[in-house]
């Protein structure tokens, strides 16, 4: 049993509880690698690291879900 931070009504007891991303940042992600000659080099990537999720009932990610396909 939880509060939607959604639409802000109590679930009901043993009803699943989702979670829907709402604040990200950009992350940049390095590592390193050695080569078998003693070199090393960075191999760099770039993605998307969530900041803030918020707890949803089934009804309201339901909706959520119709929205992004």
């Amino acid at each position: 049993m939880f509060k939607c931070q959604k639409c802000n009504k109590n679930t009901e007891p043993r009803e699943k509880q989702h979670k829907i991303p709402v604040l990200y940042r950009d992350k940049v992600y390095q590592h390193e690698h050695m080569k078998k000659n003693g070199k090393t080099y960075i191999t760099t990537s770039y993605g998307k690291e969530i900041i803030k999720e918020i707890n949803v009932c089934e009804e309201c990610f339901s909706k959520h879900e119709d929205k992004n396909f």
